[in-house]
């Protein structure tokens, strides 16, 4: 018998990122932002080296909702010997059943992205505010695979609900480079956690 833990949440190992990244296994989440309330965005993204550091250059799109072209002369060469070219992305605030926190998921798998889109355009399920999703990755050989399944409708506890409302993300912050988490500085759109709380209660979660 082992006596070094006091219980099961005692083995457990905490993240401190505030930004969710899918591991090997199960990554079940709950979005929490949208993007007709501005709690979430969408854009085209690269990675550039900026003094001898990687980093994520990130676009939003256009007032006609194209997306700004790159110039292939900014774009670098990745470990493969091509061009790292632009990845279409989904970004918002999300609730981490693992971590147990209020995290920001950045997607930009397809088969991810297209899960996702097909089950909000569908009537039965909708506002994906409303369900949790299960993201499984996995190998095939040398390949990384991705499966994504939904679970039925079901109302977030309050708790969830207050701890994204007090996190105030500022999630246009992502497209100048600073952090969505800093509430001292107001990056792009101001959004309160008045208009969070309005919005989730509009939503009904």
């Amino acid at each position: 018998m082992n006596n070094f833990y006091s219980g099961d949440q005692d083995k457990e190992i905490p993240s401190t990122s505030n930004y969710m990244q899918f591991e090997d296994g199960d990554n079940r989440f709950r979005i929490l932002g949208s993007f007709a309330e501005k709690t979430a965005i969408r854009g085209i993204e690269y990675w550039k080296t900026v003094d001898g550091v990687r980093k994520p250059i990130r676009l939003a799109p256009n007032a006609d909702g194209t997306f700004p072209n790159v110039p292939s002369n900014e774009l670098e060469v990745n470990k493969f010997g091509d061009l790292d070219k632009p990845k279409f992305f989904w970004a918002f605030p999300v609730w981490n059943f693992s971590e147990k926190r209020v995290q920001i998921l950045e997607i930009t798998q397809k088969t991810v992205l297209g899960y996702i889109k097909k089950v909000i355009d569908n009537p039965k399920w909708g506002d994906p505010r409303d369900y949790d999703i299960t993201v499984t990755r996995g190998k095939e050989g040398e390949k990384t695979v991705y499966t994504v399944t939904n679970d039925p409708k079901e109302k977030l506890d309050k708790a969830i609900i207050d701890a994204y409302i007090s996190t105030n993300i500022k999630m246009q912050a992502l497209f100048t480079g600073d952090d969505p988490f800093d509430s001292n500085g107001a990056v792009g759109e101001e959004y309160s956690a008045d208009d969070i709380a309005n919005d989730a209660v509009s939503a009904g979660i």
